[in-house]
């Protein structure tokens, strides 16, 4: 399947459907049979994504591939939904950390997109699923790429932090607000990256399974070894 053919697919979804999926109950919460837990559950959901919403806006589904653009609007955008919520912060105006969270909001974005996919699959939206699915294979098993580019700037930052704000030294208060987060969290997004392959692959159309199969080993090798010491 040819790039013309997802992005007509992805259009024609987009019109029909919005890829709207009921988050209302919030997945987190979906397990909790007791009632009063799952409604404590559901509140302190709400309260995060709301705070997430007033410091962030929604990443854009075309920061993962130009083949997703069709999703940008937010009406249609996955991670506009309360489940899927992926924020983007405003640029931090230091060069080489806003490329690096670009980096990192690229490998986020793709595993989210994974799990979406998963969850409307679960919903019976086959049809949907699998055009996502195609589209978005290729893109994360490029991704081991991109996450030898990450370990190479968080390693450049580490060695020489000075460098990143000799031309603005009060920016250095921005640094630790921005690699924090990063760190907490970008050891499960690569661990979750191999995974994030195997249950995309399934729905893919047309893949090939050999390189499926060298995507997913050089994925949980990036996984292995991405972050520095």
């Amino acid at each position: 399947m040819n790039s013309k053919t997802i992005l007509l697919g992805l259009s024609l979804l987009v019109s029909a459907t919005a890829f709207s999926t009921d988050a209302a109950a919030y997945a987190a919460c979906d397990g909790i049979e007791d009632a009063k837990k799952k409604e404590k559950c559901e509140a302190k959901e709400a309260k995060n994504i709301a705070k997430l919403r007033s410091k962030t806006t929604p990443l854009k589904p075309s920061t993962i591939s130009d083949k997703f653009s069709a999703l940008d609007d937010d009406a249609a955008n996955p991670f506009n939904m309360d489940d899927y919520y992926t924020g983007v912060a405003e640029p931090s105006g230091i060069a080489a950390l806003d490329s690096l969270v670009a980096s990192v909001n690229q490998v986020q974005g793709a595993v989210t997109m994974a799990t979406y996919i998963g969850r409307l699959d679960k919903d019976g939206k086959s049809d949907e699923a699998k055009t996502l699915a195609t589209a978005l294979l290729p893109e994360l098993i490029k991704l081991k790429d991109e996450i030898e580019n990450i370990k190479a700037k968080v390693n450049e930052i580490k060695s020489n932090p000075a460098a990143l704000v000799k031309d603005d030294p009060k920016a250095a208060l921005k640094i630790p607000g921005i690699i924090g987060p990063i760190a907490t969290s970008l050891p499960g997004t690569i661990a979750d990256l191999p995974k994030a392959i195997g249950a995309v692959q399934p729905l893919a159309k047309g893949a090939a399974g050999a390189a499926v199969e060298t995507g997913v080993d050089a994925a949980k090798g990036a996984a292995g070894d991405a972050m520095p010491n």
